[in-house]
């Protein structure tokens, strides 16, 4: 492999990587705030509490999160259908007349691919996984309350950026029910599998959609086909047979 190919190779999977990252902040950016909401919302008082007022809080904000998540990626996987469909026509037209159409709107890096929805979740559930084993790591000391300067900032990120998986396990540890930061870890499948499987949904939903549109058109064009067509005799006298009289 010649260094040329490899530095067109690092470029092709640079723009991989950017397109995906691109695509996981929305939904990075939902959980954040079902997050934050959530900490509004349930870290009232001097004494943190976990009952019904937070389990249920926490449900409707983690249940509004994984709401968009499902929404974002359905609409991905179709756009990203469609760039393969035009990805597709460039390369047939390529190697039928030797050069494929100019599509401005083309990028290589957008076309549907089954594992591209499963990447764009495992990129908006970093944070789930930094911030767990952040406080995983250094449980003793969050559970006792009297935190390094440093390590307070990182737990105010993790309720900021992954409150909805860190929260209630920390609710629970400031009752006494002591239970391992490691459990928050399982939580970061939840965006994975959500953006995979809807950004999958999404592309057949839209692939669906073009083939019975392609399919009322070719009814439609049949019917138009086969439909008797009247005869134009036009205005001059005697080309229009005369009608027999009863």
């Amino acid at each position: 492999m010649t260094k040329g190919t490899v530095k067109k190779e690092l470029k092709k999977f640079g723009r991989y990587v950017w397109e995906l990252f691109k695509a996981s902040l929305p939904i990075a950016f939902m959980f954040f705030c079902a997050g934050t909401i959530l900490m509004m919302l349930t870290m009232k008082g001097e004494k943190l509490q976990w009952n019904g007022s937070t389990l249920t809080w926490t449900l409707v904000c983690g249940i509004g999160g994984v709401a968009y998540d499902a929404l974002v990626s359905w609409a991905n996987g179709g756009t990203h259908y469609e760039m393969l469909v035009s990805g597709n026509v460039k390369r047939i037209s390529a190697e039928q007349m030797g050069e494929g159409y100019r599509i401005s709107s083309h990028k290589e890096a957008k076309e549907y691919r089954v594992w591209k929805g499963f990447a764009i979740g495992a990129f908006a559930a970093i944070w789930s996984l930094v911030f767990g084993l952040v406080f995983s790591c250094n449980q003793a000391e969050i559970n006792s309350g009297d935190m390094r300067k440093g390590l307070a900032v990182l737990v105010l990120l993790g309720f900021l950026l992954s409150g909805w998986s860190i929260l209630p396990f920390y609710y629970l540890n400031a009752v006494g029910k002591t239970v391992n930061y490691f459990w928050t870890l399982p939580f970061a499948l939840i965006p994975i599998v959500i953006t995979g499987a809807f950004y999958i949904i999404g592309a057949y939903s839209r692939r669906n959609k073009r083939l019975r549109e392609q399919a009322i058109a070719a009814r439609a064009a049949e019917a138009e086909a086969n439909r008797e067509k009247k005869i134009n005799y036009g205005a001059l006298p005697g080309t229009k047979p005369k009608k027999r009289k009863k």
